[in-house]
């Protein structure tokens, strides 16, 4: 993928709210995107509270009656979990083979992500109902910077549909895998044609290029693109 793709998704994205965009013919931003700091996602990435997350989750039309209290206590009981990821940035981790220190113990990173991802599929106030599309929100919202959206489209475009719970945690992971590889794609294509020699500055660059204070993370933007490419199909990115 090349990174204008992003930028053009972002625009989509932005237009479709109702905000205007500057753009250049290739619909790319000539300037960063406004942020609605008081939307239901954004309140959510700043306070971290179990209400928020069920509340743009609510808005996100997860199909299940979300329980703030099963939240709360899943990052109560993974806090160790949690904190040992918190500086990991997608772009840059090597998933296969990072390990992972929790309290005495050394995990794999593989590990702790499908640890986490199965333990919060169970949100819902129904017995025994599983959400997959709302583990994979939940866990963006509390590290935006690791963590990727997904919903059913996506998971299967990228051959990650899962068919039973047994290998859902599997999935998410390969799911990682795959989209971290396509947003590689879109980090080097910049480095290219800008003249970039670190990819690590042509991230960031990318995130402020296309959001105010480059608010949203380099995660949110491929989520972004998946959306419009996947979910709503909108014709106008390959316009």
């Amino acid at each position: 993928m090349h990174y204008r793709y992003l930028g053009r998704a972002a625009s989509i994205d932005a237009e479709f709210s109702g905000r205007e965009v500057k753009k250049d013919e290739d619909g790319y931003p000539l300037e960063p995107i406004s942020i609605d700091v008081e939307g239901e996602y954004e309140k959510a990435l700043k306070t971290r509270d179990p209400a928020d997350i069920a509340i743009f989750l609510k808005k996100w039309r997860t199909r299940t009656k979300v329980s703030p209290a099963k939240i709360g206590k899943h990052i109560k009981n993974k806090r160790q979990e949690l904190k040992a990821l918190e500086n990991l940035d997608i772009m840059s981790v090597d998933l296969d083979n990072t390990k992972i220190k929790i309290g005495r113990q050394t995990r794999s990173l593989k590990d702790v992500i499908v640890d986490l991802f199965v333990t919060f599929l169970d949100i819902s106030e129904q017995t025994g109902r599983r959400d997959y599309t709302a583990a994979s929100k939940i866990l963006h919202v509390l590290l935006p910077k690791f963590f990727i959206m997904w919903d059913n489209c996506i998971r299967c475009a990228y051959g990650c549909k899962i068919q039973n719970i047994k290998d859902a945690g599997e999935k998410y992971f390969r799911f990682m895998k795959r989209v971290q590889k396509e947003g590689m794609e879109a980090v080097e294509s910049y480095c290219k044609e800008r003249g970039c020699k670190r990819k690590d500055i042509a991230i960031r660059r990318i995130e402020n290029e296309l959001y105010q204070n480059g608010f949203y993370s380099f995660a949110r933007l491929l989520d972004i693109y998946n959306f419009q490419k996947y979910t709503i199909g909108d014709d106008r990115l390959w316009a």
